[in-house]
């Protein structure tokens, strides 16, 4: 338990590059229930009890973008209290020699946002995610990219 005694959920997301510069987003589906529907943003993943930041890369690159990620440095790490606990987020960066891809559809009981759609977007393009609440891309574009005035 952390902040005044909430439950604190840790969770990684990547950021994948292509030679380009291009950075991989996933769009997070419509829905009532969902934190930011239709957002474009990094992947990411809640981590289970136990699991090393690490290893939750690598599932979330075989659970959500059908591809194996090796997990690299890490970017940034924050903290952002949502209603009913406390996330802690961490930021990689991730390599792969594949083609990330979403998964067909997969069981409920896997749990966690199963993204709509993917694609390549300039880095610049995680600011509109960033300024609509998303921790990870918060993170991603206060540690990679100038401040705008």
């Amino acid at each position: 338990m952390a902040d005044g005694g909430l439950e604190t959920r840790r969770a990684v997301s990547v950021a994948l590059r292509r030679p380009d510069g291009l950075v991989l987003a996933v769009r997070r589906p419509e829905g009532p229930d969902e934190e930011l529907p239709g957002v474009w943003g990094l992947p990411a993943v809640t981590l289970r009890a136990g699991e090393p930041a690490e290893a939750g890369v690598r599932r979330l690159g075989l659970e959500k973008l059908s591809v194996a990620l090796t997990p690299g440095a890490l970017i940034a790490e924050g903290d952002q209290r949502r209603d009913s606990y406390a996330l802690r987020m961490s930021v990689y960066e991730a390599a792969t020699d594949g083609e990330p891809a979403l998964p067909p559809e997969q069981a409920a009981s896997l749990g966690g946002t199963r993204y709509e759609a993917i694609d390549w977007l300039p880095a610049a393009s995680f600011r509109r995610a960033a300024d609509q609440g998303s921790l990870c891309c918060r993170l991603f574009v206060e540690a990679t990219l100038p401040a705008t005035p």
